[in-house]
């Protein structure tokens, strides 16, 4: 459920809060009632209403927006005190950096080559090319 105050920024929202608060206070001596307690009975209901959304916020583990991780470090391994070698994740695509106090080197990994194994290939072979196998 979206509401106007969803959108406004947090200063607008004190703002429009302390104006409330006001305007209540000013009413406040027409209806018999003084504007100390009537000023202290909006403050804790608003300090309620506060205290239930922060309850419910604390509940809801999602956010607005997802954010995509742009840069992984999926290995990292030291050759020498100042030297170390790194496998390195960046929008999808791999890289192997080697570094040290006054180097950096990037190298693109290629994918690996997947072998198809002798027995996946007699299972897939039409019957006579497994009677030719044998």
């Amino acid at each position: 459920m979206k509401t106007l105050l969803d959108s406004a920024s947090p200063r607008t929202k004190v703002l429009l809060a302390g104006g409330l608060l006001l305007g209540l206070a000013a009413l406040a001596p027409l209806g018999g009632v003084s504007a100390t307690s009537l000023a202290r009975g909006l403050l804790g209901a608003l300090a309620l209403v506060g205290l239930g959304w922060w309850l419910m916020r604390q509940g809801q583990a999602e956010s607005r927006f997802t954010r995509t991780e742009r840069l992984r470090v999926v290995s990292r391994t030291g050759l020498s005190p100042r030297c170390g070698l790194a496998l390195v994740e960046v929008e999808g695509r791999r890289y192997l950096v080697a570094f040290g106090d006054s180097f950096a080197e990037l190298h693109p990994v290629r994918a690996p080559k997947r072998v198809k194994s002798r027995s996946r290939l007699c299972a897939v072979a039409p019957p006579k090319a497994r009677e030719d196998l044998s």
